[in-house]
């Protein structure tokens, strides 16, 4: 049964530090919990209401709670109706297979991390490698955002720099989306190596920068003002290109 101190527990993993504190952080939704349930993670507690299960019975082993305790869990305004309780997965050595890796220098906004990481597995990229800085991976926000890729993709946090370096003096090519570089859309081959996306305020930062190898640019139209794209937009567009 479920008490107030569980429900105490599982509000307060909306806060990063109860999340590292206690290895655990939250899914809420049929479809992410779905795709949760398929995976590897291990789900420590699911819960769900009556009336989520009366639309959904596929869920029969989730413990049902009242309207009032979910809301008292969820940190939605809305909440799903279902709610998965995942363990935190131990941080592994980092061994890549996609022909192109993603690399996020900085990236700050929990939507833009999670939008790159769902966008990344569409095109076929499965092996994610973040800076130490960037946003909890496993931020509410950022979960959300993944839609579920979370779930399928290897994503690493590491030193950037030093992982760029390393690659780099094993001649992996090493791209960077950056105002000034080559055209994107003039690139003869589909290139392999690592595709480098910096934060959306500050682009690739200058520690980073000296491990390009291949600087590319989306190249505007016309006059825009416009100073630079969205993070997620201007990598799905150099993803989609460079994996066509």
């Amino acid at each position: 049964m479920l008490t107030k101190n569980t429900i105490k527990q599982i509000a307060s993993l909306r806060q990063q530090k109860f999340r590292k504190e206690l290895g655990l952080f939250v899914v809420e939704g049929r479809k992410m919990t779905e795709e949760l349930l398929q995976s590897d993670f291990e789900t420590v507690g699911l819960y769900a209401t009556e009336t989520f299960l009366a639309d959904y019975p596929t869920f029969s082993e989730a413990e049902v709670v009242s309207e009032m305790q979910m809301e008292q869990m969820s940190g939605q305004d809305t909440p799903p109706g279902i709610l998965a309780v995942v363990r935190i997965p131990q941080d592994g050595e980092i061994k890549t297979t996609s022909r192109l890796i993603l690399a996020l220098d900085g990236i700050a906004n929990p939507g833009n991390m999670g939008t790159l990481i769902r966008t990344a597995e569409w095109f076929g990229i499965l092996d994610v490698v973040c800076s130490l800085d960037c946003v909890e991976l496993w931020n509410p926000k950022t979960v959300q955002a993944t839609m579920g890729s979370l779930f399928r993709m290897k994503v690493w946090k590491t030193d950037l720099a030093e992982y760029l370096q390393q690659a780099k003096a094993k001649g992996k090519a090493i791209y960077g989306a950056l105002l000034e570089g080559e055209n994107l859309f003039h690139m003869q081959d589909r290139p392999e190596g690592i595709l480098v996306i910096g934060s959306e305020s500050h682009g690739i930062r200058a520690e980073v920068l000296p491990c390009i190898t291949h600087p590319v640019t989306i190249p505007r139209a016309g006059s825009s003002p416009t100073e630079s794209l969205n993070a997620a937009v201007a990598g799905a567009i150099i993803i989609a290109e460079m994996t066509r």
